[in-house]
């Protein structure tokens, strides 16, 4: 009995302490093409130490290269063009 409480107290705080995906910090990205109907709003984790205008940087990158395999933007395949308007 001792040992089924300590091994569940043990597994509550190793489940605490991992942080959840939501609260995974997060950059928004707006970006804004032509050839796009509206605005595009994209979320990206932020790496640690990162900037949400770097990690924008890397979205706009991507959405600039006819190369790039990640979908944004609702997997539009327009692949030049994109600007980005803000990064927070």
């Amino acid at each position: 009995m001792v040992v089924l409480a300590v091994l569940m107290i043990v597994a509550g705080r190793s489940r605490s302490s991992a942080r959840p995906e939501s609260q995974t910090p997060q950059a928004t990205c707006v970006l804004t093409n032509p050839g796009y109907s509206g605005k595009c709003t994209q979320t990206t984790p932020l790496t640690q130490g990162a900037t949400p205008l770097q990690a924008c940087q890397a979205v706009l990158s991507c959405m600039n290269n006819p190369d790039c395999l990640k979908t944004y933007c609702n997997a539009t395949t327009i692949r030049s063009g994109w600007q980005l308007e803000s990064a927070k």
